[in-house]
């Protein structure tokens, strides 16, 4: 028998940097973290003494060892809805297209609405052209932005302000003509009526982060269809080629599983709406669904 050495665990100095709403560095910290450490900084501006109201949060590792991940979690003061914002890692590359699945502007019923950002990471002005694919199929309705240097755009309800849509989702998809360095985020949410929300966070996807006909299946888990909970899963064709998606729902005791199949247009974006109960698997808990590509470009 072998055996595997350990992973070495490495300590690591972390500066934390906090921008405001329009791009101003209002402080920054360093944290030191041990080899595996996990550490959560409460309501961390307030104890800076910070009032933000749309700002951003830089994390770096200073030192020579040790690496790290980052996560913020934005808590509703009103309603506690916690909103989960994940960290997205700035490549040299870039990338020229980016796309925002789940974005809506709904009025009828339960009203949701979108509100999206876009921030330029680099030091050179950027051209971008935004394009909401709309979830009812109509025709694709777009808009010119250009970002300056380190700047933040803010689309408050962006599909009402920006495309002029009142009752509609789908998936916007911003392309530049050169790779940028784009961080395009957003926050699809209800509000309750008394000031608060209910929500949640959305960070785009590159081309490269998707999968085609040959990659390994996407794997969603802790999907459930039950008296609590229901599950909707999104899909979002992210280059401008229709392919056909296979969707397998797997209950917890893998005795048997449940397969349908997706066609999906150039660009479209499809939101199936109780997907396990769609495939006859009611009181189902702790599912898995297995997503792949079986045809097309």
């Amino acid at each position: 028998t072998s055996t595997v050495p350990p992973c070495p665990s490495l300590a690591a100095t972390v500066n934390v940097a906090v921008f405001g709403d329009l791009g101003e560095k209002l402080t920054d910290f360093d944290v030191l973290l041990k080899g595996g450490q996990h550490m959560q900084l409460g309501s961390v501006l307030a104890q800076k003494g910070l009032q933000v109201n749309d700002g951003r949060v830089e994390v770096r590792v200073t030192s020579p060892g040790g690496k790290v991940t980052a996560y913020a979690s934005v808590l509703d003061n009103r309603t506690n809805d916690s909103l989960l914002v994940t960290p997205v890692s700035l490549n040299e590359v870039g990338n020229t297209k980016f796309v925002l699945p789940g974005v809506a502007e709904l009025s009828g019923g339960i009203p949701w609405q979108t509100d999206a950002r876009l921030f330029n990471a680099s030091d050179a002005t950027v051209n971008a052209q935004l394009t909401l694919q709309p979830l009812n199929g109509s025709e694709a309705l777009r808009a010119n932005v250009t970002l300056a240097p380190r700047e933040v755009k803010q689309f408050d309800r962006i599909l009402s302000t920006l495309f002029g849509v009142t009752n509609d989702g789908g998936a916007l998809h911003i392309a530049t003509e050169t790779n940028a360095n784009l961080i395009a985020t957003a926050r699809t949410y209800r509000p309750d009526g008394t000031g608060g929300s209910f929500g949640q966070f959305i960070s785009a996807v590159t081309p490269n982060e998707a999968i085609a006909v040959g990659s390994r299946p996407l794997q969603i888990l802790q999907v459930e269809e039950s008296v609590r909970y229901r599950s909707n899963i999104g899909l979002a064709e992210v280059t401008g080629q229709a392919v056909m998606v296979e969707v397998t729902a797997i209950p917890p005791d893998a005795k048997s599983s449940s397969r349908i199949r997706v066609p999906m247009a150039a660009n479209q974006f499809r939101q199936l709406n109780s997907l396990l109960k769609q495939m006859g698997l009611d009181d189902t808990h702790n599912a898995r669904v297995s997503v792949r590509v079986v045809d097309g470009q």
